[in-house]
């Protein structure tokens, strides 16, 4: 059974509408969140204090839970139960002193010390 051309032509425009249409669709259900700002960490060494600004790149989680990950592990060298961290190196350009990450996918991030 032949189809006629205008068969043709509506079953090509359908196709179309769902090339558009799903990847669209996708797009929109996964935007990005945006990097939130928290308050600044202080943390003591050697008796002179530090302090650091912080921030939540990716991860639903507060800046309250994201300042006590960072101070502890700033203060104390040790990353805390559930996350891994590393600070941060200028030889190898990050601008981070510290960032943190678990595995549900939070990523947060220590700046500094600050001057002043």
């Amino acid at each position: 059974m032949q189809r006629t051309l205008p068969h043709a032509v509506a079953g090509l425009a359908a196709l179309l509408v769902l090339a558009v249409a799903v990847p669209a669709a996708g797009a929109t259900g996964a935007a990005p969140t945006a990097v939130r700002i928290c308050h600044i960490v202080t943390v003591m060494d050697q008796g002179k204090r530090y302090a650091y600004s912080t921030r939540i790149d990716k991860g639903k989680l507060t800046c309250a839970r994201a300042q006590v990950v960072l101070r502890t592990f700033l203060a104390q060298d040790v990353s805390p139960r559930g996350w891994f961290c590393a600070r941060g190196h200028a030889s190898q350009h990050q601008k981070w002193a510290a960032q943190c990450g678990n595995q549900a996918g939070a990523l947060i991030k220590a700046f500094g010390p600050l001057k002043g």
